[in-house]
């Protein structure tokens, strides 16, 4: 232990085997460190000039052929802590005129470089663009997903119900399993009944959470998946789909999810059937029928 923490203060084996002998003797010699330590006395006398430039001991030199001579004390150990004292009050000051020209260096060295990429895709196509794009991606990667329960304004009743059985069915191909996270209102309780309805693998093909909580409130899907957010909006007059890759905001979402995940509840069979029949499904099978 203390081997590494000396070594981590900024001195070598050598120093740290000097250092420590030297602590053992009111005054002592770089013969006397050599014997005692087994490092080479011409070595010895490298070290105890370091150790002294460190502020760790005190030196009184011989000259020629009284060098052996030279006298070694080491100084109180609590040297140790005021040097590292000393350097935190030199490296605070450093780091405020570091500040103080930081961001030219940081202009100079980003200039216009790209670091993130932003691709808008307004209106129902710009929609569907990314809703299509997501459908295949998340095949290969884990997906984290704030989800509203994507409503069938954009594709159609029809279309919006062929979508999700051929998402269901490709999510048997995936490595990696869907999380999703979607408020408890009337509408999702909707959604979820109605596919449901049409296939019960759909709260298979996902794993599925909820939070029962009103101030919990999502306009659109938000997907996370590595450096990748994918983003549908679909609600009201606001439709368009944002594609965005960006690590770090990718990374500060995902934090977002995995804590929300953490206190949602879990969508099972039982809390949908427990929700009642949908309406809307039994008015399509009554008209088939018809």
């Amino acid at each position: 232990m203390i081997l590494e923490t000396l070594k981590r203060f900024g001195l070598s084996e050598n120093e740290t085997k000097v250092y420590l002998e030297s602590l053992k003797h009111n005054e002592t010699s770089p013969f006397q460190l050599s014997k005692a330590t087994g490092i080479p006395r011409t070595t010895v006398y490298d070290v105890v000039m370091e150790l002294s430039l460190k502020g760790l001991i005190e030196l009184e030199q011989s000259d020629g052929i009284q060098k052996q001579q030279t006298k070694i004390r080491a100084k109180n150990p609590s040297i140790l802590r005021t040097i590292l004292q000393g350097k935190r009050k030199e490296l605070t000051s450093l780091e405020l005129d570091i500040l103080n020209f930081l961001p030219n260096l940081k202009a100079d060295f980003h200039q216009n470089k790209v670091n993130a990429d932003f691709q808008f895709f307004p209106g129902i196509e710009g929609a569907k663009n990314v809703y299509m794009d997501k459908m295949i991606s998340e095949l290969e990667m884990p997906v984290y997903a704030f989800d509203l329960q994507m409503p069938m304004d954009i594709f159609g009743r029809e279309d919006m119900n062929k979508l999700v059985q051929e998402e269901i069915a490709l999510r048997e191909k995936a490595k990696h399993p869907i999380k999703e996270v979607m408020p408890l209102n009337d509408w999702t309780k909707h959604v979820l009944t109605y596919q449901y309805s049409h296939n019960p693998e759909y709260i298979k093909a996902w794993e599925m959470r909820y939070i029962d909580k009103p101030e919990f409130i999502l306009n659109q899907r938000i997907a996370i998946q590595g450096d990748w957010l994918r983003i549908i909006s679909a609600k009201d007059n606001e439709i368009w789909g944002l594609k965005i890759k960006s690590k770090l905001l990718a990374q500060s979402l995902q934090s977002i999810f995995l804590i929300t995940w953490d206190i949602a509840k879990p969508v099972t069979e039982e809390v949908v059937k427990s929700w009642g029949e949908n309406d809307m499904y039994l008015e399509e099978q009554k008209r088939m029928k018809s």
